[in-house]
């Protein structure tokens, strides 16, 4: 039995036997390599869940939707661990309780996909330590590594580049699971923080601000750039900004659901070499 086959086995029973209210998963797309979240509540449309290589959103962030935890239900969700690490997070910053998600992990190995096991948030604990230990010996991929390679000046053109086609549509902020509040800074106009139009310096300041605020949080899920209308590798951005946690402060996002914000707590042990 395919893995497919075999959670889409699993959700009817969880569905069936009442476990869960919903279960989120994958559905086929507009093309045959694209895939979209759906939302299923009765086992007879578990059959319309696909699981494949092409299944890469983060779907964590729908959990959040509508109020959908509030009834104090548990939902099923297909994660990958970075999915799992955005939980670890959102519980950590009191957005959702764990006890409340069934895990549907797999993990994106090539062209396919394989199941992992565990069905809570800390059945995944080993494997994010993993992440973690590879993450620091091999820290930045080939493009990245070009990105680093450049002078200051060189990358300060670079990203002034890729920001001039930002047309502030925010879609990086709605595909985002770490972008929860209600209403963004960005929004506000009395006063206004960031200036909402489409030119340098309000796109400039969108995106370092939106970085900034996700140093620390960010899973490197991808979701930012695969959502980007115009192509902007915002991932590339995000990643270097956990690279600098990670060297700073050893800290890796989403280790586990006690994990304290990296920017919002102190440690006696802290070297501050910034400060000369």
């Amino acid at each position: 039995m395919s893995i497919q086959e075999q959670y889409r086995s699993r959700a009817k029973e969880l569905l069936r036997e009442g476990t869960v209210k919903m279960v989120i998963g994958y559905g086929a797309g507009t093309t045959p390599l694209r895939r979209r979240p759906i939302f299923i509540t009765s086992p007879d449309d578990a059959d319309r869940l696909v699981l494949d290589a092409a299944c890469r959103t983060n779907l964590a962030g729908y959990l959040l939707r509508e109020g959908l935890l509030a009834d104090q239900k548990s939902v099923a969700v297909f994660l990958t661990p970075d999915g799992v690490r955005t939980i670890n997070i959102l519980a950590a910053e009191s957005q959702l309780a764990t006890e409340q998600v069934i895990v549907l992990g797999f993990q994106i190995d090539g062209e396919n996909a394989r199941q992992l096991e565990g069905t809570r948030v800390a059945d995944f604990s080993g494997i994010i330590a993993e992440r973690k230990k590879k993450r620091k010996e091999q820290p930045s991929h080939e493009v990245a590594r070009k990105l680093e390679q450049m002078t200051s000046v060189e990358r300060f053109s670079f990203w002034e580049g890729e920001f001039s086609r930002c047309i502030k549509c925010y879609a990086c902020r709605a595909a985002c699971p770490m972008c929860w509040c209600r209403r963004c800074v960005v929004d506000n106009n009395q006063p206004q923080w960031v200036n909402t139009s489409s030119h340098t310096l309000g796109n400039l300041e969108w995106n370092l601000v939106r970085a900034f605020h996700l140093a620390g949080r960010c899973v490197e899920c991808g979701n930012c750039s695969e959502a980007c209308p115009v192509n902007i590798p915002l991932h590339l951005l995000n990643r270097r900004m956990t690279e600098e946690v990670l060297t700073a402060f050893d800290y890796y996002p989403g280790a586990d659901e006690h994990q304290e914000p990296v920017l919002a707590s102190f440690r006696k042990d802290d070297p501050e070499t910034f400060i000369l």
